[in-house]
């Protein structure tokens, strides 16, 4: 629902980088060159018998891509609508830079026809959009509000039938863009600080049919992560329509809102369970379309993501490859819901297999870490997290071990597993329970 301000992947560098001084990385994964044999060099040894003491050369077919059954999040509907044909309406203050909202609109116009939108949203019954003509308001926006304000101010527009707006409809997303000096407060952060932008909805009046009505909040951030200037607006303004347009109701009429029980681990650690928010956080997610010269954000795919291809779409050129670790068990969380993991009670031992998977040849192994999610919040660690190896390819299994130190307040603590190849990392998230 909110991009939020997270660094979870310098976090899991950092981490995995204290890790690879504990192994010979390079070594792990590499040919084994042919044994030499004990004859000498002059022919003194018997060829005959050290060819019948030769391992057998292996016959066994490869393992096909992906290697196994791939049990990967998915983000589930509770069962509102989604925006079959969505409205785009920008929504500019008098204080803001022209020069700069013209480069806005012109994202906005472009967006409907890129090769980038339909990815995203085709599976969530999400059709493509059209863009409306901007509004511009002859007020300024104030230096300081909250969300429960904006909801105030939008909802007395619209009740009001304010002709600066377009009369609200089923799939109406006004997109309200707040100029720089705008600070925005949601209750749990303010605005550049804990986040980048979000989108709720407001229900007009019994005059207007008690319509919900779907909006997000861009505020002017100078940086965001790795983005800047133009590129921060429109990367957090196409994660927000995404999100707008396959959950445009989030807090009366909730469709795709969050992952599936057994990953909601998922959720709670990438700050949200929407198909824009299970992607944030990877490295490469932000990127300028071909067709679309402007940064946007990949947000996930269900299908993408269970057929063991990268969930975050459009795809990353080359192959996918992730680090899958084997979670059978039924974890009660808090009284409050069951999920899967691996059930550990504090100071004790267990071993679980991590799969390697990928949906090509990679041509080369990639290197595994595991991180205790504590770390990354600077905590001390919760668990103790040891590999029998730490590379591997598609098909092999690295054996990971686990030690309860300690639990936290849920009874349930979380791992980071990390796979690394060249400049490309991708996440999988595991859960212990006690």
């Amino acid at each position: 629902m909110r991009i939020y301000l997270v660094t979870v992947i310098s976090a899991l560098a950092t981490a995995g980088a204290l890790m690879a001084c504990g192994g010979d990385v390079s070594s792990v994964g590499a040919p084994i060159a042919p044994d030499s044999g004990d004859g000498d060099a002059g022919g003194g040894g018997d060829a005959a018998e050290t060819a019948d003491a030769a391992d057998p050369p292996d016959t066994s077919p490869p393992p096909p891509f992906p290697a196994f059954k791939i049990d990967a999040p998915q983000v589930v509907t509770a069962g509102g609508p989604t925006l079959a044909t969505p409205k785009l309406i920008p929504v500019y203050f008098a204080n803001d830079d022209k020069t700069f909202t013209a480069q806005i609109t012109n994202f906005v116009n472009k967006l409907p026809g890129s090769a980038y939108w339909p990815p995203p949203t085709k599976e969530y019954g999400v059709g493509i959009p059209t863009a409306a003509a901007p509004v511009q308001l002859s007020e300024s926006a104030t230096a300081n509000l909250t969300d429960a304000q904006i909801q105030t101010w939008l909802a007395g527009k619209l009740n009001a039938n304010d002709p600066a707006f377009p009369a609200a409809d089923a799939n109406s997303l006004y997109l309200l863009y707040y100029p720089t000096g705008t600070t925005i407060s949601d209750g749990n952060g303010k605005s550049c600080q804990s986040f980048g932008g979000y989108h709720s909805n407001i229900t007009l009046d019994k005059n207007h049919g008690s319509k919900d009505v779907a909006y997000a909040v861009m505020p002017r951030c100078a940086t965001f992560g790795n983005l800047k200037g133009i590129d921060v607006v429109t990367g957090t303004s196409s994660h927000e329509i995404i999100e707008a347009a396959s959950d445009p109701f989030p807090q009366t009429n909730a469709a795709y809102a969050q992952v599936d029980n057994n990953h909601i681990a998922w959720m709670f650690f990438l700050g949200g369970g929407e198909n824009g928010d299970l992607c944030a956080q990877f490295p490469g997610v932000f990127y300028k379309p071909s067709d679309l010269p402007f940064s946007v954000q990949r947000s996930w795919s269900n299908v993408s993501a269970k057929a063991g291809h990268d969930p975050c779409v459009p795809a990353m050129t080359g192959p996918y490859f992730n680090t899958m670790p084997e979670l059978k068990d039924t974890l009660s969380i808090g009284g409050q819901f069951t999920t899967k993991g691996v059930k550990i009670p504090v100071g004790q031992t267990a071993t679980i297999p991590l799969q390697l998977f990928a949906d090509a040849e990679t041509g080369a192994p990639w290197t595994v870490n595991v991180v205790d999610s504590a770390t990354l919040q600077g905590a001390p660690a919760n668990l103790q997290l040891t590999l029998d190896k730490n590379s591997g390819r598609n098909g092999d299994i690295i054996n990971l071990t686990i030690k309860v130190l300690s639990k936290n307040q849920y009874g349930a603590e979380g791992f980071v597993v990390e796979s690394q190849l060249g400049n490309r990392t991708t996440l999988w998230i595991g859960l212990v329970g006690n």
